[in-house]
């Protein structure tokens, strides 16, 4: 072999090897391309993880939900006619929220309590808003203002009496002094310049909460209370007290008392005029206010509240509402869209009035049943009624 052979030869060799490492490199690159490896950027790797799990979650979403929806449709209602909507004067959203606990402990169905001004909550029912249950407070108009929706029946199954609510910061106003004197007076005895001092400094010295009483029944009752004074202590001046308050400037509205929970308890009110329970509910101090201005359940006083009248403005329409015992009512519009849920709901919290005792009310122990024609009412109500633990107390003129 001479020597260009063995030259021709040496060369080939390094050219087979240079062509077999390109190979190699070439094989390589196109595998790294489509498998990146762990010197990959991260945020390669991110992104792609990433987009990989958010489609899964949502694949298996759709599939759940599917799935959930083709089971449930034929054994138990979805979810959203699963549970009780309830409608409830706004004072009593701590009792309702204690009942909606209890009855969703014992039958797994949530109750979503919904407070409001009752004759604002029974216009929303008129204009068609869906409501398994409406527990309007006092007066038997919130039911009649339902419109078409107006079931034609409604049961009372709680009373409560009216007082004046206020904060520990009420009394460092300078002149708490006077006004407390004169009340424990005038509650000592009931001398007409005591109660005349009282409801002066209550109307020109403290800023007083007093909500719409066209939304809002416990603003009614507030100005009934301030015409019966006036009638009482002021030479039988039915607005003496309510101009001297509005003359004061010292009155705040709004569309329900239970917008006068966080001004009170900040000292940026003085009063409120509301429920006793709603003192007790709210951890709050109030004023016991005597028989003949609570509008508490007296027999003997309820001949002398209907003697007095406020009128309203709801719906375009003008009430004169005539004054009458504080009571709890609770009735089933006709346009709920879970009849018989809504009548579960109904018929625990009859059953169980008594516990609502701890809040400050009293519970009527066999709730009273209004109704106009009996046709009306549901059969399951009914029986109640025959199995005594309703009792019939006539059609509403009787209230």
């Amino acid at each position: 072999m001479n020597k260009h052979t063995k030259k021709f030869k040496a060369i080939s060799s390094y050219v087979i090897i240079a062509i077999i490492v390109i190979a190699i490199i070439a094989i390589a690159g196109v595998l790294l391309l489509y498998h990146p490896s762990s010197t990959t950027p991260s945020t390669t790797t991110t992104t792609i993880t990433t987009t990989s799990t958010t489609t899964s979650i949502s694949t298996s979403t759709t599939t759940v939900t599917t799935t959930s929806t083709m089971t449930t449709s034929s054994v138990i209602p979805p979810p959203s006619s699963n549970t009780v909507i309830v409608y409830v004067a706004g004072a009593y959203k701590a009792i309702f929220n204690y009942l909606a606990m209890q009855f969703e402990k014992e039958y797994g169905i949530q109750v979503d309590v919904v407070p409001g001004g009752s004759f604002g909550l029974a216009a929303e029912i008129a204009h068609g808003t869906p409501v398994d249950d409406f527990v309007p407070v006092a007066y038997i108009q919130a039911v009649e203002l339902e419109g078409p929706n107006n079931p034609g029946w409604a049961i009372a199954f709680i009373s409560d009496q009216m007082s004046l609510v206020y904060s520990n910061y009420t009394t460092m106003n300078p002149y708490w002094g006077q006004l407390y004197g004169n009340y424990t007076m005038a509650m000592k005895t009931n001398e007409t310049q005591y109660w005349y001092n009282f409801f002066q400094l209550l109307t020109t010295k403290f800023s007083l909460g007093i909500s719409n009483p066209n939304s809002d029944p416990e603003g009614l009752y507030g100005y009934l209370i301030l015409k019966m004074a006036g009638y009482l202590y002021a030479n039988h001046s039915f607005d003496y007290f309510i101009h001297l308050a509005n003359v004061s400037g010292v009155v705040h509205s709004a569309p329900t008392t239970a917008d006068f929970v966080a001004p009170l308890k900040a000292g940026e009110l003085d009063f409120v005029f509301s429920y006793k329970s709603y003192a007790i509910s709210q951890h709050l101090e109030y004023l016991q206010l005597p028989p003949w201005l609570s509008f508490g359940y007296f027999p003997n006083e309820t001949s002398w509240y209907s003697f007095f009248f406020y009128k309203i403005s709801v719906n375009g329409q003008t009430l004169k509402i005539y004054g009458n015992p504080v009571y709890l009512y609770i009735t089933i519009p006709k346009n709920a869209p879970n009849q018989q849920l809504a009548i579960k709901f109904l018929q625990f919290v009859v059953q169980n009035v008594n516990e609502l005792s701890m809040f400050g009310v009293t519970p009527i122990t066999h709730p009273v049943l209004f109704y106009e024609n009996q046709s009306d009412v549901p059969q399951q109500v009914l029986s109640l009624l025959n199995e005594g633990v309703l009792k019939y107390g006539g059609n509403f003129t009787a209230v």
